[in-house]
């Protein structure tokens, strides 16, 4: 992910966007947002952790963009709830290394908690390939991507009152990396 990012659409991130974007309860905060908005009490449930600890996280994602805050909505006994929600600007620029630290363990966190059906697909492969065509087929795997979320953008699906009955919400994560050289 740090600069290594095949997509020419994305940017390097500002210093303040790379440290708003390196720790994992703040990717796990984006991605919960992402198809529906969500206050401080539902993220802590969601994630696991306290609101307090979700507070502190939220101010730089707010800050930096990645969240925008909704209207207040009636919370219990009177109270006033703020729900955040994604902005979709986490697609737009490239990873550094604790952004990348960061998502690969969100990513294997998330995959070792799904259920066993939940699981659309997965598949480990080896190759051997010159460096050209290895630069393509990441190229080529980027594309791929950069299509799934423009379709989600695109379609509203990531408005959840426009989900279809044949809508699926899916994470894709990918990871290609270099064989360690011991084999």
């Amino acid at each position: 992910m740090a600069d290594r990012s095949v997509s020419s659409q994305r940017r390097s991130p500002t210093a303040a966007e790379a440290r708003a974007l390196g720790h994992p309860t703040r990717l796990r905060i984006v991605f919960a947002c992402r198809e529906q908005a969500r206050t401080n009490k539902e993220l802590a449930e969601l994630i696991g952790t306290t609101p307090g600890t979700i507070h502190y996280h939220l101010r730089p994602l707010v800050e930096e963009g990645f969240l925008v805050a909704e209207e207040p909505r009636p919370g219990p006994r009177g109270s006033r709830e703020q729900p955040y929600r994604a902005t979709g600007k986490t697609w737009e620029v490239s990873g550094t290394p604790s952004t990348a630290a960061a998502l690969r363990r969100v990513g294997i966190e998330e995959l070792l908690a799904a259920d066993e059906d939940d699981i659309l697909d997965l598949a480990r492969v080896g190759v051997t390939l010159p460096e050209h065509e290895l630069r393509e087929l990441l190229e080529r795997f980027q594309r791929l991507l950069d299509d799934a979320v423009a379709r989600t953008q695109g379609s509203g699906q990531a408005d959840p009152a426009d989900v279809t009955n044949d809508s699926t919400s899916a994470t894709i994560f990918l990871a290609v990396h270099r064989r360690p050289s011991a084999g």
